[in-house]
């Protein structure tokens, strides 16, 4: 596996481990687990453009990379803790990182465009499987948190269902599309030896 990739794994298990305390209400402080789902949705960002910065083959877009991610992170923060609050559900601050997120996912399509060559095959490509399945994740979660807190303060009760379906049905096709991704990598290894 490319050593860009290697970091999943431990995310992968913190992910897990963090799911499994919310499904058993471990994380509930002040009647609400929010103030956990706000740091996650940090550490998300934070990995996922450290990962879509090191698809990038430019210093000077890194640089930039870098520094906007570093002003999206003190929004969030600012966010968190002056703006909605720790107890409550970061929406603005998670729109702004997956609008950040979908920016680079675009500009790494654009690179992709620009620089494939003829024998290029892009669905057992794993760094374009892996981005497909962000682009996937990050434009149904910034479609959701945008119109997240007025339906949830208005009481609809189709948005409640929608709560419980839409992040579970990005989270599955992030994580389907993410193993397809890994084989493929392993795939490709067996046949570079």
């Amino acid at each position: 596996m490319d050593s860009n990739f290697k970091w999943f794994v431990p995310y992968f298990g913190c992910v897990s481990v963090y799911e499994f305390a919310n499904l058993f209400n471990l994380l509930m402080i002040n009647h609400t687990d929010s103030w956990c789902a706000n740091i996650m949705e940090l550490i998300d960002f934070i990995l996922f453009t450290y990962l879509m910065t090191s698809l990038a083959k430019r210093a000077s877009y890194k640089k930039k990379v870098y520094l906007f991610a570093g002003i999206v992170i003190l929004f969030s923060f600012i966010d968190m803790f002056f703006v909605q609050g720790m107890w409550k559900l970061n929406t603005i601050a998670m729109v702004l990182q997956a609008l950040f997120i979908l920016t680079l996912i675009y500009n790494y399509y654009h690179d992709l465009l620009k620089e494939a060559t003829e024998g290029l095959v892009l669905l057992k490509h794993p760094p374009f499987l892996v981005v497909t399945g962000l682009l996937f994740y990050f434009l149904s979660k910034s479609l959701f948190y945008s119109c997240y807190s007025y339906m949830v303060y208005k009481n609809n009760y189709h948005f409640y269902m929608l709560a419980a379906t839409i992040p579970g049905l990005s989270n599955l096709l992030l994580n389907s599309i993410l193993i397809y991704a890994f084989l493929c990598f392993s795939k490709t290894k067996k046949l570079s030896l």
